[in-house]
């Protein structure tokens, strides 16, 4: 009987501005058992959703199409390295409904978990997802709202602390060799373009990101979110506990304001109850 945990992975934010590392929570959803026959780990698409094991994530910063349901809780923390600037944030999550019809999940972000640049928990924001799980086709399907502001410090611009709307599909493609899969989507405000001014919240561009499965508890990632590319790798250091490594850099293109290589890592975790 495959083990009934759910890896909620934070998905550390390459978007618009290091205070919102915190808005993307999201649920790992791609599955691992193993065969009777050889007790080899193989990659499926799990014929029950919440009958499934721990997994690296697909993505860095692009919302997942795949949902959470009742009966999960996921936690993670995050941060962010430039030459210039390091910052901060974790978040709380438990998920509601079922995928199978209509499922999600609700999170709180928390921001500024350092108190050496400037203040700790100066901001919090509240994110929220639905969506359905087509399991027949690896497909799920979401929409959601980031960053909803809760508060923040009086030295932050409240003209950034619109939320942003979005949705997304993903697709996965399980085999024996390299299982993969693919996310693709569009919102506004944080999702557009870094680039452009302040009117983003007007403003409508398209994400997306990729994932290749080397192993069970490693996968590799490319993101493209709001015109800024990043890449890294994502770990599950022991495969019976629901805890998540992920690793990489982001703005590779060196795109918007802060105009940098960044690195970039978070760990979470998550509980079926």
């Amino acid at each position: 009987m495959t083990k009934k945990i759910l890896l909620g992975a934070l998905a550390l934010s390459s978007l618009s501005f290091a205070s919102e590392i915190s808005t993307t929570a999201g649920e790992s959803a791609v599955f691992a058992k193993k065969t009777a026959e050889n007790n080899k780990p193989l990659l499926y698409l799990a014929e029950n959703f919440h009958e499934m094991a721990i997994l690296p994530g697909f993505t860095m910063g692009a919302p997942s199409g795949l949902v959470s349901g009742y009966g999960v809780a996921f936690a993670g923390i995050a941060g962010r390295r430039d030459s210039d600037t390091t910052d901060g944030a974790m978040a709380f999550g438990m998920g509601f409904g079922n995928p199978d019809t209509i499922g999600g999940s609700v999170t709180l972000g928390i921001g500024s978990v350092d108190p050496r640049d400037g203040g700790s928990f100066n901001r919090g924001n509240l994110n929220l997802t639905v969506g359905h799980h087509f399991k027949e086709y690896g497909l799920g399907w979401s929409a959601g709202m980031t960053g909803l502001d809760l508060w923040h410090a009086k030295s932050i611009d409240g003209d950034y602390q619109d939320p942003s709307f979005y949705t997304s599909l993903t697709k996965l493609w399980a085999n024996d060799f390299v299982p993969f899969s693919v996310t693709a989507g569009f919102g506004n405000n944080s999702f557009a373009d870094i680039n452009r001014s302040k009117d983003r919240k007007d403003k409508i561009d398209g994400f997306g990101a990729i994932s290749f499965y080397l192993i069970p508890q490693l996968s590799v990632v490319v993101d493209y979110t709001s015109n800024i590319l990043t890449t890294g790798i994502s770990v599950v250091p022991f495969p019976d506990y629901p805890i998540s490594v992920n690793l990489g850099a982001t703005n590779l293109n060196e795109q918007g304001p802060n105009d940098k290589v960044a690195a970039i890592g978070s760990i979470a975790a998550a509980y079926v109850f």
